[in-house]
């Protein structure tokens, strides 16, 4: 007389993987998916303001040249969806925000729809605030050093500083 094994049955007749299993899988692997992709995005938003910190650094050497070359201040005007250079009159003597209100209205670049010191719009999704040290410190002009000494740029997730180095040079901080 064969003799059954007693679990042996309940083994065989086991054959795959119930709905509940595969439903508890599904949802673990949404989970993960979902927080890898907020991740990442989190990641590209800070990199596209660090980009934007980085071309800053460079339009701003740019700005001071032309500020030299010409022998008028390059004023840039920055807002939470972009920023853009314009030449000022030659006789800007004082802080900007009040020569915004009593100079002449500066003109924009000769090359400021096609050059480097064009109109820009910000990288990341989000409106990017900006914070200058000093404040109102936005004019650059035949000085040898002269511009922001620290630039914030905050986009409501991230923070990036762009500072003034002894030598002139802008390095872009974390």
């Amino acid at each position: 007389m064969p003799t059954s094994v007693p679990g042996r049955n309940k083994q065989l007749q086991q054959r795959g993987f119930s709905l509940l299993e595969v439903l508890v899988v599904l949802a673990i692997i949404g989970i993960i998916t979902g927080t890898l992709g907020l991740s990442v995005r989190a990641v590209q938003d800070e990199r596209s303001l660090h980009t934007d910190a980085r071309r800053l650094a460079q339009l701003f050497a740019m700005a001071q040249a032309e500020a030299r070359r010409s022998g008028q201040p390059v004023v840039w005007e920055y807002g939470p969806e972009g920023y853009r250079f314009t030449q000022a009159p030659r006789n800007l003597l004082m802080p900007s925000a009040l020569a915004q209100r009593s100079a002449p209205a500066p003109v924009a670049l000769a090359a400021a729809t096609t050059g480097p010191l064009r109109q820009r719009a910000w990288s990341p999704a989000q409106a990017v605030d900006v914070r200058l040290l000093p404040p109102a410190s936005n004019v650059f002009h035949g000085e040898w050093v002269s511009g922001p000494r620290e630039v914030e740029l905050h986009d409501g997730l991230n923070t990036v500083y762009l500072r003034r180095s002894g030598s002139g040079q802008y390095v872009v901080q974390p």
